[in-house]
Protein backbone atom coordinates (compact mmCIF):
# COMPACT_ATOMS: atom_id res chain seq x y z
CA UNK A 1 0.00 0.00 0.00
CA UNK A 2 2.87 2.31 0.77
CA UNK A 3 4.17 1.77 -2.73
CA UNK A 4 0.85 2.70 -4.32
CA UNK A 5 0.67 5.98 -2.31
CA UNK A 6 4.22 6.76 -3.30
CA UNK A 7 3.47 6.23 -6.99
CA UNK A 8 0.35 8.45 -6.80
CA UNK A 9 2.30 11.29 -5.15
CA UNK A 10 5.17 10.85 -7.58
CA UNK A 11 2.75 11.10 -10.52
CA UNK A 12 1.12 14.21 -9.08
CA UNK A 13 4.53 15.78 -8.44
CA UNK A 14 5.71 15.08 -12.00
CA UNK A 15 2.49 16.55 -13.42
CA UNK A 16 2.94 19.74 -11.35
CA UNK A 17 6.55 20.07 -12.57
CA UNK A 18 5.48 19.53 -16.20
CA UNK A 19 2.80 22.23 -15.91
CA UNK A 20 5.30 24.65 -14.30
CA UNK A 21 7.83 24.05 -17.10
CA UNK A 22 5.18 24.52 -19.80
CA UNK A 23 4.06 27.80 -18.23
CA UNK A 24 7.68 28.94 -17.99
CA UNK A 25 8.34 28.22 -21.66
CA UNK A 26 5.08 29.85 -22.69
CA UNK A 27 5.81 32.94 -20.59
CA UNK A 28 9.22 33.51 -22.18
CA UNK A 29 8.04 32.84 -25.73
CA UNK A 30 9.17 35.70 -27.94
CA UNK A 31 11.67 37.03 -25.41
CA UNK A 32 14.74 35.62 -27.19
CA UNK A 33 16.17 38.16 -29.64
CA UNK A 34 16.40 36.62 -33.11
CA UNK A 35 16.89 38.42 -36.43
CA UNK A 36 16.10 36.70 -39.71
CA UNK A 37 16.88 38.35 -42.98
CA UNK A 38 18.53 38.35 -46.33
CA UNK A 39 20.68 40.46 -48.58
CA UNK A 40 18.46 41.80 -51.34
CA UNK A 41 20.93 43.55 -53.63
CA UNK A 42 24.66 44.28 -53.82
CA UNK A 43 26.01 47.17 -55.88
CA UNK A 44 29.65 48.07 -56.45
CA UNK A 45 31.53 51.15 -57.56
CA UNK A 46 35.25 51.64 -58.14
CA UNK A 47 36.55 54.54 -56.04
CA UNK A 48 40.00 54.15 -57.61
CA UNK A 49 42.11 51.40 -59.22
CA UNK A 50 42.61 49.48 -55.96
CA UNK A 51 39.52 50.32 -53.88
CA UNK A 52 35.77 49.92 -54.27
CA UNK A 53 32.56 50.89 -52.58
CA UNK A 54 30.10 48.07 -51.87
CA UNK A 55 26.45 48.93 -51.19
CA UNK A 56 24.40 46.16 -49.55
CA UNK A 57 20.59 46.44 -49.46
CA UNK A 58 19.02 44.03 -46.98
CA UNK A 59 15.84 43.14 -45.11
CA UNK A 60 15.66 41.91 -41.51
CA UNK A 61 12.77 40.72 -39.37
CA UNK A 62 12.90 40.62 -35.59
CA UNK A 63 11.36 37.24 -34.76
CA UNK A 64 11.13 38.10 -31.06
CA UNK A 65 7.91 39.69 -29.88
CA UNK A 66 9.19 41.13 -26.61
CA UNK A 67 12.72 42.27 -27.50
CA UNK A 68 13.94 45.16 -29.63
CA UNK A 69 17.11 44.90 -31.68
CA UNK A 70 19.14 48.12 -31.33
CA UNK A 71 22.03 48.55 -33.77
CA UNK A 72 25.48 48.98 -32.27
CA UNK A 73 27.27 48.65 -35.60
CA UNK A 74 27.39 46.75 -38.86
CA UNK A 75 30.31 45.32 -40.82
CA UNK A 76 30.61 44.12 -44.38
CA UNK A 77 33.10 41.45 -45.36
CA UNK A 78 33.55 39.55 -48.57
CA UNK A 79 35.23 36.36 -49.64
CA UNK A 80 37.25 37.01 -52.77
CA UNK A 81 37.74 34.66 -55.68
CA UNK A 82 40.98 33.52 -54.01
CA UNK A 83 39.09 32.49 -50.86
CA UNK A 84 40.51 35.26 -48.67
CA UNK A 85 38.15 37.27 -46.48
CA UNK A 86 38.39 41.05 -46.74
CA UNK A 87 36.61 43.31 -44.27
CA UNK A 88 35.30 46.67 -45.42
CA UNK A 89 35.19 50.00 -43.62
CA UNK A 90 31.61 51.13 -43.09
CA UNK A 91 30.67 54.44 -44.71
CA UNK A 92 28.67 57.06 -42.76
CA UNK A 93 25.12 57.99 -43.84
CA UNK A 94 26.07 61.52 -44.96
CA UNK A 95 28.88 60.17 -47.14
CA UNK A 96 26.60 57.50 -48.63
CA UNK A 97 24.10 60.22 -49.55
CA UNK A 98 26.88 62.15 -51.33
CA UNK A 99 27.99 59.03 -53.21
CA UNK A 100 24.44 58.40 -54.46
CA UNK A 101 24.03 62.07 -55.42
CA UNK A 102 27.28 62.10 -57.39
CA UNK A 103 27.47 58.57 -58.89
CA UNK A 104 24.15 58.08 -60.68
CA UNK A 105 25.42 54.76 -62.13
CA UNK A 106 24.72 53.17 -58.71
CA UNK A 107 21.05 53.53 -59.47
CA UNK A 108 18.39 54.76 -57.06
CA UNK A 109 18.77 54.73 -53.31
CA UNK A 110 16.22 52.06 -52.38
CA UNK A 111 16.56 52.20 -48.60
CA UNK A 112 17.83 54.45 -45.84
CA UNK A 113 21.33 53.81 -44.56
CA UNK A 114 21.52 51.79 -41.35
CA UNK A 115 22.88 53.87 -38.49
CA UNK A 116 23.78 53.28 -34.87
CA UNK A 117 20.73 53.15 -32.64
CA UNK A 118 18.36 52.11 -35.45
CA UNK A 119 15.76 49.83 -33.88
CA UNK A 120 13.89 46.77 -35.10
CA UNK A 121 10.97 46.26 -32.72
CA UNK A 122 9.58 42.83 -31.94
CA UNK A 123 7.80 41.37 -34.96
CA UNK A 124 8.91 44.28 -37.19
CA UNK A 125 10.55 44.00 -40.62
CA UNK A 126 12.98 46.68 -41.77
CA UNK A 127 14.73 47.38 -45.08
CA UNK A 128 18.05 49.24 -44.90
CA UNK A 129 21.39 49.51 -46.65
CA UNK A 130 25.00 49.55 -45.56
CA UNK A 131 27.89 50.84 -47.65
CA UNK A 132 31.52 49.98 -47.09
CA UNK A 133 34.84 50.63 -48.78
CA UNK A 134 36.96 47.58 -49.51
CA UNK A 135 40.63 47.51 -50.52
CA UNK A 136 39.95 45.60 -53.75
CA UNK A 137 39.54 46.64 -57.36
CA UNK A 138 35.95 46.55 -58.61
CA UNK A 139 36.79 43.61 -60.89
CA UNK A 140 37.93 41.62 -57.84
CA UNK A 141 34.77 42.53 -55.93
CA UNK A 142 32.67 41.33 -58.86
CA UNK A 143 34.52 37.98 -58.84
CA UNK A 144 33.78 37.45 -55.12
CA UNK A 145 32.45 34.19 -53.76
CA UNK A 146 30.14 35.86 -51.22
CA UNK A 147 29.40 38.86 -49.03
CA UNK A 148 28.53 38.76 -45.33
CA UNK A 149 26.79 41.53 -43.40
CA UNK A 150 27.24 41.32 -39.63
CA UNK A 151 24.84 43.23 -37.37
CA UNK A 152 25.72 43.84 -33.71
CA UNK A 153 23.11 44.59 -31.04
CA UNK A 154 23.99 47.02 -28.22
CA UNK A 155 23.40 44.24 -25.67
CA UNK A 156 25.76 41.77 -27.34
CA UNK A 157 23.93 39.48 -29.78
CA UNK A 158 25.40 39.28 -33.28
CA UNK A 159 23.54 38.29 -36.44
CA UNK A 160 24.92 37.52 -39.89
CA UNK A 161 23.27 37.83 -43.27
CA UNK A 162 24.98 36.04 -46.14
CA UNK A 163 24.64 36.63 -49.85
CA UNK A 164 22.67 33.62 -51.04
CA UNK A 165 23.40 33.56 -54.74
CA UNK A 166 25.89 35.06 -57.12
CA UNK A 167 24.72 36.09 -60.60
Amino acid sequence: MMTRKFLVFLGIGLAVIAVALALGFYGTQGAHLQLQGKILKVRTLASDDKNSIVVVDFRVTNEATKQTFVVKDATVSLVGADGKTVEGDTVARTDVNRVFDYYKMLGPKYNETLIMRDKVAGGQTMDRMVAATVPLAETEVEKRKSIKLTLHDVDGPVFELNETSRP
